[in-house]
């Protein structure tokens, strides 16, 4: 039950990046006992990626649970706090029972999902993950993208290096305050897994079997409209404009942004990168991999192995939800 004299949040959805947090937000979303922020990413606690902070201010921050009812949990998803080194201790520090949940999944897989998310964010400007993989030093030094408003989005060995960020998630949050989701997981077992969260975070089980299907892989069919949405990111008075009517908006289901985004995109197939540079990938990330697996106390030898993954053999349609 949600402690009204303490500050939101009662529960954040941590990331990483591209391992569910949209899906696992947007379900939650169905359950009568939380409330929600009025928007998702609001990356409040994310003060080293200043280029992506939604809310800057406590008061802005408070605002998205201003209509959070009595006996419902506030809980909000930001996917860079985990990888953020400052997020979670910032998180603790304003509440420090605070429950987080993380969810991980094999780094290369996740790679290539947030390479096209940079993309379609218009971060990143090569179309390519493996070209785009080895700018990271060039990128790091300064010589970025002409539209790239965060530059730590284009780290992509920090972004994807998981075993380590769950290392530094054990050793801030106890046990009993952290849970921790494998992305195999939701597609294999979303109920076992929706029955996790519940148990988590001390709410009924309403009987959620699936999560909802968000951010699927895309590719820009208009750049102008891209462009255009961007607009209400970098200029200060669109800014402060969108920042004023963004949340109203959101807590009445309306998404002029989101649609306007899914207007200028059209969905297409994962790729595959080559072996060579998957097997470098599988080399990359293996001490990760192992880490989580000493973590989790979980056999992921799968994502040890160098198997190239299974991608769509199709584009799924972009969901309205």
């Amino acid at each position: 039950m949600v402690q009204l004299d303490k500050p939101a949040p009662d529960f954040v959805i941590v990331g990483g990046p591209k391992c569910g947090t949209t899906a696992l937000f947007a379900t939650l979303r169905q359950h009568p006992q939380l409330a929600l922020s009025k928007i998702k990413e609001p990356r409040f606690f994310a003060s080293d990626y200043p280029g992506r902070r939604e809310m800057e201010s406590e008061a802005e921050y408070d605002a998205l649970f201003a209509n959070a009812g009595h006996g419902q949990l506030r809980g909000e998803a930001s996917a860079i706090y985990l990888t953020s080194e400052v997020a979670i201790p910032a998180i603790l520090e304003r509440r420090p029972d605070v429950k987080l949940i993380a969810l991980v999944r094999n780094p290369i897989d996740m790679f290539v999902s947030w390479h096209n998310e940079c993309l379609k964010s218009l971060d990143e400007d090569v179309k390519d993950p493996e070209r785009a993989w080895w700018l990271q030093e060039m990128r790091a030094a300064g010589n970025l993208p002409r539209l790239c408003w965060e530059p730590g989005y284009l780290q992509y060995r920090k972004v994807c290096s998981l075993g380590t960020q769950i290392e530094r998630l054990f050793d801030l949050v106890p046990a009993s305050q952290r849970l921790v989701i494998v992305w195999d997981d939701l597609q294999t077992s979303p109920a076992a897994v929706m029955k996790d969260v519940v148990d988590f975070l001390g709410i009924e089980d309403i009987g959620i079997t699936e999560f909802a299907r968000e951010n699927v892989y895309a590719s820009h069919k208009s750049r102008f409209v891209a462009r255009m949405v961007r607009s209400f990111y970098a200029y200060p008075r669109l800014k402060i404009l969108r920042r004023r009517l963004k949340p109203a908006l959101n807590a009445c289901g309306i998404f002029p942004l989101l649609w306007a985004v899914k207007l200028s995109l059209r969905t297409s197939v994962k790729p595959r990168v080559s072996e060579d540079f998957h097997r470098t990938l599988t080399e990359e990330f293996d001490a990760e991999v192992r880490l989580l697996e000493r973590l989790l106390d979980r056999d992921l030898s799968s994502w040890r192995k160098g198997l190239m993954p299974a991608y769509q053999s199709r584009a799924a349609s972009i969901s309205n939800s």
